[in-house]
């Protein structure tokens, strides 16, 4: 019977706190301007910015220690100053993780850079066993505005 009343005590409490979160809900989100029949759009302010074009060729090989991948960029737009880039991947036990610098390429054509997979400080190094494929975004900066490159490459 003790049994009977402890699990109907919980069940009620279960009930209780599913009533709370839907009024909660309710009270926060309630006040909408749509009229009946509309559905919401989200729209973002930001103008999109164009790709470069083919002229630019980008390699990123992993190296064979797995400690590293080499970034490679050739055919750097004519006047661009500057180069971010943003190198994302998943490791095991660490989830999500990656790499932003951004650079001064002024009067370069090309870009080279072997890239750490992982955090150094004094010396040490952590590596991270990376399990996914490598997402690289960069963004190339100039007197012709901003231009992008996006791809995924693999991990092995």
């Amino acid at each position: 019977m003790k049994n009977l009343l402890n699990g109907k005590k919980i069940v009620i409490a279960g009930v209780v706190i599913v009533i709370l979160l839907v009024g909660g809900v309710m009270l926060l989100g309630g006040k909408s301007s749509q009229k009946p029949g509309q559905t919401e759009t989200s729209i973002k302010n930001e103008a999109a910015i164009p790709t470069v074009d083919s002229s630019v060729k980008v390699t990123l090989e992993p190296l064979p220690s797995g400690k590293e991948v080499f970034l490679t960029v050739k055919g750097i737009p004519s006047g661009t100053k500057n180069l971010e880039y943003e190198l994302s991947y998943d490791a095991r036990n660490a989830g999500p993780r990656g790499v932003l610098t951004q650079i001064d390429v002024s009067g370069q054509d090309s870009y080279e850079k072997k890239i750490t997979l992982g955090t150094c400080s004094s010396g040490t190094c952590i590596y991270d066993d990376v399990v996914s494929d490598f997402r690289l975004s960069l963004k190339f900066t100039g007197g012709y505005g901003q231009r992008i490159f996006e791809k995924d490459f693999p991990r092995k």
